[in-house]
């Protein structure tokens, strides 16, 4: 029996979807990537959506957008994707790598000891789905007046207090990657209520160009403009009507999705409490978006291989950013203590919206049979 991490849930709704964009005739950034905008936002309770093709476009465009000035500071989790990280550097600016919590989450204590008179932005990250606090960090960013952009790579459709991640920091950012709650094959969302910044994004995210090509259509009643300016330097990072048809679909199934995957988390917690070694977080299954369920093992390596061997695939995520060469040469040894014990021991199993009863009960029969050999 193969199994794999991660397997996208797609159906006939997204063929036909994808169908009625090639008979349109407009394959680019268009109608659809508008609706899909509008129905992000309304799901998420945001004023403004700005589509694109990855969370890293997102987050790298939520950063210039701000205007930072050159030496300004980044607080960052270190125990994230590269990507995070990588928004800041893009732009010249410093990451400060910041601790995590024993839930993999950003450490308040370590983010309130690295905030400096330099400091402009918080990004703290959903990791596997797992909610930041952020009724706190909001507080923290008020009281040093920090602008806070959430990565919600990782948990779309989670509640954190009664409130949808994506919608508590000034910007939010998604990714609809293959593997994510949502995909639309590649692609990200920049989630935010100011006005300032709309059009400002909508701009960096199509070359700098006044007026996308679709507004210069759709403006004229459908005889096409060719004028347009460009006032600033922007990158070719908008999502096409194809993604933005999938993504439509895929919307209205993400409740769906992650209510799903909650009653498979719960009965790897049901069936792998007080296996061998093995520690299980406190998984918070009520409204929730996990994309990862980890366990925590003091033989990750032995147990990865075994299950490997069984045609299990399991995943580890994420060696800290800051123990990446580029980040250790340009920054040095950094004394992120927690961060670097705890992903020596974090595995990720299966999980996924088609993963049945009879191969999840494979799955957990193959992890007893390794520690049986302890």
């Amino acid at each position: 029996m193969k199994i794999p991490l991660f397997k996208p849930n797609l159906g006939e709704e997204e063929l036909s979807s994808v169908k009625e964009v090639f008979d349109s005739g407009w394959l680019g950034l268009g109608p659809k990537t508008a609706q899909f905008e509008i129905a992000i936002a309304e799901y998420q309770g945001r004023k403004h959506a700005v589509a694109v093709n990855s969370c890293t476009a997102a987050l790298h465009l939520a950063l210039m957008a701000l205007d930072l000035p050159v030496d300004a500071e980044v607080l960052v989790p270190t125990f994230t994707f590269v990507s995070t990280a990588h928004a800041v550097e893009y732009l010249g600016l410093k990451t400060v790598f910041v601790d995590c919590q024993n839930n993999l989450t950003i450490d308040l204590l370590d983010l309130e000891r690295k905030i400096s008179d330099k400091t402009k932005v918080i990004i703290p990250v959903h990791i596997g789905g797992e909610a930041c606090q952020m009724e706190e960090i909001m507080s923290i960013a008020a009281k040093h007046n920090l602008i806070v952009i959430e990565d919600v790579a990782n948990g779309q459709g989670s509640e954190y207090k009664g409130k949808k991640l994506g919608s508590w920091g000034h910007m939010a950012c998604l990714s609809f990657e293959a593997k994510k709650n949502i995909t639309t094959g590649d692609g990200g969302m920049i989630l935010f209520d100011d006005d300032q910044w709309y059009e400002v994004i909508k701009r960096l995210r199509w070359l700098g160009i006044s007026k996308d090509t679709w507004q210069r259509f759709a403006d004229k009643g459908g005889n096409y403009s060719w004028y347009y300016e460009i006032n600033e330097l922007g990158y070719k990072y908008n999502m096409n009507d194809i993604a933005a048809a999938i993504g439509l679909c895929q919307l209205k199934k993400l409740d769906h999705f992650n209510d799903t995957k909650a009653k498979i988390i719960a009965r790897y917690i049901e069936g792998l409490t007080g296996v061998g070694d093995i520690k299980i977080a406190d998984y918070s299954l009520d409204k929730s978006g996990y994309w990862l369920f980890m366990i925590r093992t003091d033989h990750r390596d032995e147990l990865f291989a075994y299950l490997a061997s069984q045609e299990i695939t399991c995943g580890v995520h994420f060696m800290p950013c800051h123990m990446h060469p580029y980040y250790s040469n340009k920054y040095g040894k950094l004394n992120l203590i927690n961060s670097e014990s705890l992903w020596q021991k974090n595995i990720s199993l299966p999980l996924y919206t088609q993963f049945t009863e009879s191969e999840q009960d494979y799955v957990i029969s193959k992890i007893k049979e390794f520690y049986q050999g302890k």
